[in-house]
C-alpha cells in the first residue's frame, strides 16, 4: 500500500538524516532513531542483533572503518506502508575509498521498517543483503533462498504487527491517562476539577468502554462531596453534598470503604436504584442539578443501575451502567483503576488550587479590610466617616459580594446615627429612631448576637421603605428612588453585624452565606474605625477648644498689654477679628460700658474689622431692648432683627451722635448694611459685650459668654490702667531717686576696690624697698672700692710697674661685673613692681608658678619686716619641679598669692603678739595633679572661727580691725581663681592650730 504524501515525506526525511549519521559516524543521532525493541540483521554473519543497545555498540566499534569513506551510487528507494508500519527498501552500489582511489564494493539491498510513536518515526527493523552468491549456474535468482528470506521477513513482520497492536493498545491507554493528567495540570481554578471528571468519561468512552454517568466523590469526615457528569457527558450535571450514612447504610459500600480493595461493583435493580436516587435527592445539598436526570420511569425502563467505583486517595471515582450488570468486563475495571490513579494527580492539583484560592481570597479580603482600615486611620476629620461608608460598600462589592448598600449605625441614647453609602455615592448623616425594625436590631445586639439576618419580601419590604421614607435626610433620597424606579423594591436582605458601638448593615438582593464571615471581619475593622472616629471627635473638640482658648488668650493678652486707657477700641477690634477667626459669621463685635445713669452704654465696637469711634448707645431703641433682660436678671440675651424693622433700626441708628458718621464710613468702605442680624448680649458688672451676626449660631453662644468673661478681666485691666496712669509720675520720681542712689553705691564700690589694690601695692612696695636695698648697697660699695683701685693703678703706672697695674685692673673688672650683676637685680625688682602695679591685660601666658610663688613670698615677708623690724617667721617652701610653666595671667595670680601670703603673715603676727614664745611658720607649696596643679599657702596662726568661715569670700567681709582691711582681698582672689582661670579656691582651718588656702588650677 502506498503511504500518504505526508507520511512518505516524514519517513524519507527521517531516513535521510539517519543514513547521513550512519555514513559519517554520528553515533548519537544514529541511536536516537531506533525503537527500544529494534532488530538488526546485517550483510555478514556476525551482524545480527536483536536489540537497540547491541546494534549501537557494534556501530560504535566499527564506524571509523567507513566514516567519511563511503559513497552510495546508482540508488533506488521504494516506500510502502502496511498498517501502522512503513517499509523503505533502499538499493544502491557501495563504493569505498582507499586513500585517493574509490573502489566498488558491492550492490546492496537495505530493508527498513519504521513505526510512528509519540516522539515521531523510529526504526523497528533493518536488514542488509547482497546478491545471492549461492545461486546455481544458469539461474537468474536463487529462488529457494529468496522465498525462504521473504517467508522469514513476513513472519517477522507478522510477529511485529501483533506486538505493535498490543503496544498500540497500551499506548492508547497511556495516551488517555496522559490527557487526564494534562487536563489536571492545566487546571487554573479548583472548579476545573469538574472538567477533569468530564475528561475521565470522554477518554473512557474513546477507549471503547461503556459508561453513562461519571463522577468523583470526596470522602470527608462528616459528608461526601460529589460531582457527576450529565447523561451525555457534555457538562457537569449535578454538584452536591451527601451525608455519610448515605453509603454507610449500604453494607457492601460501607465495607468496601473500610477495606483496601481498589474497586467495587454495586448492582441495583429498578426499585433499589429508584430508592437510592430518591435518597440522594432528599438528603443531598445540591449546588447544581441536572435537568436531564433520569426519572423513575427511565430507571424502570433500563431495569436498574450498576455503579462501578474505584478507590482514590481522597475517595472514589466511578461510572454507572444501565440495568443490573453483576460482572462488568475485567478490562473495564482495570482501566477505571488506572484512571483513579491518574485522577489522584488532578485531585492533588485541586487541593493545591483550593488552598491557593483560599489564600488568594484571604489576601483579597485582607486587602479590602486594609483599605478600609487605612482610610479610617488616615482620617483627619470625623466628617470623613461618610467617605469610609462608601469605601466599605465599594470594597465589599469588589470581593464579589453584590450589595445594594452599606451603613454604619452608631447607638445614641434613644436613637442611632447612621452613615450610608452605595455605588451611587454617600448620604449626609441621618438618625433613625429606636422603633420598629431598628428596635429589633438593637435588641438582638444587646442580647449578644454577632450576626442577624432579616429578609424582607413583598408588602413587608415596601412597608419597610415607606417607614424609612418618613425619616429626615434618607427619606428624601428614598422618595426620589421611588419615583425613579416606579415604586420601592419588593425584596432585600439586611445583614446586621454587631460591634462595640453599634452595628454594620449590609443590604443585598440575594442570599450571600459565604459572605457572613467577611461581614464579621469588616465589623471588627470598623470597631477600630469608630474608635478612630471617637478619637478624632475628641481631637477635634480639643482642637476647637484650643482654638477658642487661643482666641480668648489673644484678646486677654492684648488687653493685659494695654498701656493706656485709650487703647480699649483696639481691644474691641481684636475681639472682632478673633470671633471671625473662629469661623463665626459676625458683622460687628465690641464692648459697651454703662453710662453713669445706666440708661445707655458707651460702645467700643468694630464692624467688619473697622474700628468705630466710641459712641453712646441707648439701652432701648428701634428694633431692640437691652434694658428688660437686664432687669430680669438675664446673663445672656438674643434678639433677632429683620425685614422692615431692621431698616427702621438703621434709620434710628444714623440719628445717634457719632454712630451716624460710623454708618456712613461703613457704607463708603463698600460694606452693605445687614438685611438680617442677631444681637447676642452678654451682661457683666460694668456693662455688656455685644456680638452681631448674620445668621443663627447656637454653637457659638458659649463662646460669646467666655469672651464676656475675658472682657470683665479686660475692663478690670482698663480700670487698673486708669489708676496706674495717675501713679505714673510718682513712680518716675521714685525711679530717679533710686537710680541716683545706685550710682553713689557703684562709685563707693569702685573706691573700695581701688583702696584694696593700693593696700596690696603698699605691702608690695615695702617688700620691694627692702629687697632693692641690698643690690644698691653692693653697687655703692663696689663703686667706692673701684674708684680707690683706679687711683692705685695710676700710681703704679707712674712708677712703671705694669705688672701690678694689670693686677689692679683685673680687680676693677671684677668689681664692675658685680656692680652690673646687682644693677640688673635691682632692675628686675623694679620691673616686677611695675608689672604688679599696672592693670592686668587679661591675657594668659606661660608662667613659672614656682618662681612666682617664691618671689611673692619673699616680697611679702620683707614688706611686713619693713613695717615691723621685730617680726620674724620661718618660711618653708615645697615646690614640685615637674610642674613646668602654666598658662595664666601672672599679674592676677600674683595678687592672689600675695593676698594669701600677706593674710598668713598677719595671722601668725597676731598670734605672736599674744604669745611671745610662739614661733611663726608660713609655708608655700606647689604640686602637679595630672591635669591640674595645686598651690597651697598655710600658717600656724589661730585659724578662722567656724561661724565666719562661710563668709570669708564675701565682698567687704573682714575680721581685721577697722582701717586695717577693706574686706575685698579674698573676694577678688576668689573671682580671679574661679572666674578668670576656671579653678577652685577653698580653705581648710582648725581653730588655734592654723589655716591652709588651696588653689587648684587646670593645666
Amino acid at each position: 500500500m502506498k503511504p500518504t504524501k505526508q507520511n512518505q515525506q516524514q519517513v524519507t526525511e527521517v531516513y535521510d538524516k539517519w543514513l547521513h549519521s550512519y555514513l559519517n559516524g554520528d553515533i548519537e543521532t544514529y541511536d536516537s532513531y531506533f525503537d527500544n525493541a529494534f532488530h538488526f540483521i546485517g550483510s555478514t554473519n556476525n551482524e545480527e542483533f536483536l536489540n537497540r543497545k547491541d546494534t549501537t555498540d557494534f556501530f560504535r566499534n566499527t564506524a571509523e572503518q567507513f566514516s567519511g569513506k563511503t559513497q552510495l551510487r546508482n540508488e533506488t528507494k521504494i516506500v510502502e506502508q502496511f498498517g501502522e508500519l512503513v517499509i523503505i527498501t533502499h538499493i544502491f552500489d557501495a563504493w569505498f575509498s582507499n586513500g585517493e582511489i574509490w573502489n566498488f564494493y558491492d550492490r546492496f539491498r537495505f530493508s527498513n521498517v519504521l513505526e510512528k510513536n509519540n516522539d515521531g518515526w523510529h526504526f523497528v527493523y533493518q536488514h542488509y543483503s547482497t546478491p545471492d552468491s549461492k545461486a546455481q549456474d544458469g539461474e537468474t535468482l536463487g529462488l529457494d533462498k529468496i522465498s525462504k528470506e521473504n517467508l522469514e521477513l513476513r513472519e517477522a513482520i507478522q510477529r511485529r504487527t501483533i506486538e505493535l497492536e498490543e503496544k498500540n493498545g497500551e499506548l492508547e491507554i497511556e495516551g488517555a491517562l496522559e490527557r487526564i493528567r494534562a487536563k489536571a495540570l492545566v487546571m487554573i481554578v479548583s472548579e476545573d476539577l469538574l472538567d477533569v471528571v468530564v475528561t475521565l468519561r470522554t477518554e473512557f468512552l474513546k477507549l471503547g468502554y461503556e459508561a453513562q454517568y461519571f463522577w468523583h466523590m470526596m470522602w470527608l469526615p462528616d459528608k461526601y462531596e460529589k460531582a457527576m457528569t450529565s447523561g451525555d457527558g457534555t457538562r457537569i450535571g449535578m454538584v452536591m453534598e451527601l451525608p455519610r450514612h448515605m453509603h454507610g447504610d449500604i453494607p457492601l459500600l460501607a465495607q468496601w470503604e473500610k477495606s483496601t480493595d481498589p474497586i467495587v461493583v454495586y448492582a441495583m435493580d429498578a426499585e433499589a436504584a429508584i430508592d437510592y436516587v430518591d435518597k440522594m435527592i432528599t438528603l443531598g445539598n445540591f449546588q447544581q442539578i441536572d435537568p436531564q436526570a433520569p426519572t423513575h420511569d427511565d430507571i424502570r425502563h433500563i431495569g436498574g443501575l450498576t455503579f462501578v467505583m474505584a478507590r482514590t486517595t481522597h475517595g472514589e471515582i466511578g461510572y454507572s451502567l444501565p440495568g443490573v450488570v453483576e460482572n462488568p468486563p475485567k478490562e473495564d475495571q482495570k482501566i477505571l483503576v488506572k484512571f483513579a490513579e491518574a485522577f489522584d494527580l488532578a485531585h492533588q492539583r485541586f487541593l493545591d488550587l483550593q488552598k491557593s484560592e483560599k489564600q488568594a481570597r484571604e489576601v483579597q479580603i485582607e486587602l479590602a479590610l486594609e483599605k478600609v482600615r487605612s482610610r479610617t486611620m488616615a482620617m483627619h476629620h470625623s466628617d470623613e466617616l461618610q467617605e469610609t461608608s462608601f469605601l466599605l460598600d465599594q470594597q465589599v462589592r469588589a470581593l464579589g459580594i453584590k450589595t445594594w448598600g452599606c451603613a454604619f449605625n452608631i447607638y445614641g441614647e434613644n436613637e442611632s446615627t447612621e452613615w450610608f453609602g452605595n455605588e451611587a455615592g454617600i448620604l449626609h448623616t441621618y438618625t433613625v429612631p429606636r422603633a420598629g425594625i431598628f428596635k429589633k436590631y438593637y435588641d438582638r445586639g444587646q442580647n449578644g448576637e454577632t450576626l442577624y439576618i432579616q429578609e424582607f419580601s413583598g408588602d413587608e419590604c415596601v412597608a419597610h421603605y415607606e417607614f424609612m421614607s418618613s425619616l429626615p435626610v434618607i427619606g428624601d433620597v428614598l422618595k426620589q428612588l421611588k419615583k425613579t424606579n416606579n415604586g420601592f423594591p419588593t425584596y432585600q436582605i439586611d445583614h446586621v453585624v454587631y460591634f462595640k458601638y453599634g452595628y454594620l448593615l449590609f443590604i443585598t438582593r440575594e442570599p450571600v452565606p459565604d459572605a457572613y464571615d467577611i461581614f464579621k471581619r469588616f465589623a471588627k475593622v470598623f470597631e477600630q474605625t469608630y474608635t478612630r472616629f471617637i478619637d478624632l471627635q475628641k481631637a477635634e473638640a480639643q482642637a476647637r477648644e484650643s482654638q477658642i482658648e487661643t482666641a480668648l488668650e489673644r484678646v486677654r493678652t492684648r488687653t493685659m498689654a494695654m498701656q493706656h486707657s485709650n487703647e480699649l477700641p483696639e481691644a474691641a477690634n481684636d475681639l472682632f477679628l478673633q470671633v471671625q477667626e473662629l469661623g463665626i459669621p459676625a458683622w460687628s463685635a465690641g464692648y459697651c460700658i454703662w453710662t453713669d445713669d445706666k440708661k445707655g452704654a458707651t460702645a467700643f465696637m468694630s464692624s467688619e474689622g473697622v474700628i468705630q469711634k466710641p459712641f453712646v448707645l441707648p439701652n432701648v431703641g428701634v428694633g431692640y431692648d437691652f434694658d428688660t433682660p437686664l432687669k430680669n436678671g438675664e446673663n445672656f440675651h438674643i434678639g433677632e432683627l429683620g425685614g422692615e424693622l431692621i431698616k427702621e433700626h438703621y434709620v434710628f441708628m444714623r440719628t445717634l451722635p457719632v454712630f451716624g458718621e460710623v454708618i456712613e464710613g461703613v457704607l463708603k468702605a463698600g460694606h452693605p448694611l445687614p438685611s438680617f442680624q442677631i444681637f447676642h448680649i452678654c451682661y457683666f458688672k460694668y456693662g455688656y459685650v455685644m456680638f452681631i451676626t448674620y445668621e443663627r449660631v447656637p454653637k457659638s453662644h458659649d463662646i460669646f459668654k467666655r469672651f464676656a468673661t475675658v472682657f470683665e478681666q479686660t475692663y478690670t485691666r482698663f480700670l487698673d490702667l486708669q489708676v496706674k496712669e495717675e501713679q505714673a509720675t510718682a513712680l518716675h520720681t521714685e525711679k530717679k531717686r533710686l537710680e541716683d542712689t545706685l550710682y553713689n553705691l557703684q562709685t563707693t564700690q569702685k573706691q573700695l576696690i581701688q583702696a584694696e589694690k593700693m593696700a596690696s601695692l603698699g605691702e608690695l612696695t615695702a617688700g620691694i624697698a627692702h629687697e632693692i636695698q641690698n643690690p644698691l648697697n653692693f653697687v655703692n660699695n663696689f663703686s667706692e672700692v673701684s674708684n680707690e683701685l683706679i687711683d692705685e693703678m695710676n700710681e703704679e703706672l707712674d712708677k712703671g710697674d705694669l705688672e701690678e697695674a694689670r693686677f689692679i685692673a683685673t680687680d676693677i673688672k671684677q668689681n664692675l661685673e658685680k656692680i652690673n650683676h646687682h644693677g640688673k637685680r635691682a632692675d628686675n625688682i623694679v620691673k616686677g613692681m611695675l608689672q604688679h602695679s599696672r592693670s592686668s591685660s587679661g591675657k594668659k601666658e606661660p608662667t613659672d608658678i614656682n618662681t612666682l610663688a617664691d618671689e611673692y613670698l619673699r616680697l611679702a615677708y620683707h614688706g611686713l619686716r619693713a613695717k615691723d623690724k621685730s617680726f620674724n617667721a620661718e618660711l618653708i617652701t615645697d615646690f614640685d619641679e615637674h610642674i613646668g610653666k602654666v598658662n595664666m595671667i601672672p599679674q592676677d595670680m600674683g595678687r592672689v598669692i600675695l593676698n594669701l601670703i600677706t593674710n598668713a603673715f598677719y595671722a601668725v603676727n597676731e598670734k605672736k603678739q599674744k604669745d611671745t614664745d610662739f614661733k611663726p611658720i608660713v609655708s608655700v607649696s606647689t604640686k602637679s595633679l595630672g591635669n591640674h596643679i595645686s598651690i597651697s599657702v598655710s600658717d600656724n596662726g589661730d585659724g578662722i572661727p567656724e561661724k565666719v568661715k562661710e563668709k570669708i569670700f564675701q565682698p567687704f567681709f573682714t575680721t581685721k580691725p577697722t582701717g586695717q582691711g577693706t574686706g575685698l582681698g579674698l573676694s577678688m582672689s576668689y573671682d580671679i581663681v574661679t572666674k578668670g582661670h576656671g579653678g577652685k579656691l577653698h580653705v581648710e582651718t582648725i581653730e588655734n592650730e592654723g589655716t591652709q588656702f588651696n588653689i587648684t588650677l587646670p593645666v
